[in-house]
């Protein structure tokens, strides 16, 4: 497989990324909650702005794309989508050991939260995320690069 390249997502790209999260997560949103499409519209483009997204691109094609918070104490991937022709590819194991690499050079752990409908946690599993918690519609993980040594005080 070639190599994904990445880039700062820009307004004109909000129209895939939400696109692509309507058909990547409407189902598990559809089977917990229910799908209202103004209120995922509106909350989407309230809640993620174009900033907070890199778009992953492999062979020029766009592929994926993920949004990424940096807080005090560890990294939020808020999102990773990838297009469902490229899911069980490698392309999401290769974005999210990106996503990691950036987790373990900045000496921070790597949070998420997923559905508990969403198969996607097997995905996150076999990465190295463990469950650090739940609620009535969601696992929350963590996963904590091994090797990292705690920051001086």
């Amino acid at each position: 497989m070639n190599s994904i390249t990445f880039r700062k997502a820009s307004k004109a790209d909000m129209e895939w990324v939400y696109e692509t999260f309507r058909t990547t997560m409407k189902s598990y949103i559809e089977d917990t909650w229910g799908w209202d499409e103004l209120f995922q519209q509106y909350g989407f483009a309230e809640n993620l702005p174009p900033s907070s997204f890199s778009i992953a691109a492999l062979n020029s094609v766009t592929v994926g794309a993920y949004s990424l918070t940096e807080k005090t104490d560890h990294l939020w991937l808020e999102m990773l989508l990838i297009l469902p022709d490229y899911q069980n590819q490698g392309v999401g194991s290769r974005i999210l050991q990106t996503i990691q690499t950036q987790a373990s050079l900045n000496q921070k752990s790597l949070r998420l939260s997923v559905l508990k409908v969403n198969p996607a946690r097997e995905f996150y599993r076999r990465l190295g995320f463990e469950i650090s918690g739940e609620d009535t519609w969601s696992y929350k993980l963590r996963w904590t690069d091994s090797g990292l040594k705690p920051l001086p005080s």
